[in-house]
Formats: C-alpha cells, structure tokens, sequence
C-alpha cells in the first residue's frame, strides 16, 4: 500500500514539473500593419452551437474526445 502510495505520488510530482506553464513570461508582440479586427475570426454559431452539443452528447463535456469532435468538425 505504501509502495503504491509513493508511485502514485512520484508520478504527480513527476507530471507536475513536466508540464507547459499555463502563463507565459514573454510579451505579446504586436504584428506591423495588422489591426486588432484583422486578427479576429468570424464565429459559426449556427453551426458550432450543434456540435457543441452533439459532441457533448456523445463523449461527455469538457473531455479529450470532446474537444477532438470539436476540431474535426472545425468548431
């Protein structure tokens, strides 16, 4: 149990220190010639909102599989 305990403890510790920091340090470059509405896209809402819940509905929110249902289907 406790062998089991530290493994399971060694590999948090080990996912922690391997991961991409969620912030980053570096400023934010601005590109010359490019406005902000340039950079913006246009959303599909009529379309996106359908396979938001349809991905959903069939893998769960939020969840590895949902978000690649989403890409496949360019949402």
């Amino acid at each position: 149990m406790l062998a089991k305990l530290s493994l399971a403890a060694g590999l948090i510790v080990a996912a922690a220190a391997f991961a991409p920091q969620i912030a980053s340090a570096a400023p934010q470059s601005r590109l010359p010639g490019l406005s902000d509405s340039s950079l913006l896209q246009q959303a599909q809402y009529g379309r996106c909102r359908y396979w938001h819940r349809e991905c959903a509905a069939r893998w769960g929110w939020r969840t590895h599989r949902y978000f690649r249902c989403l890409a496949r289907h360019g949402c």
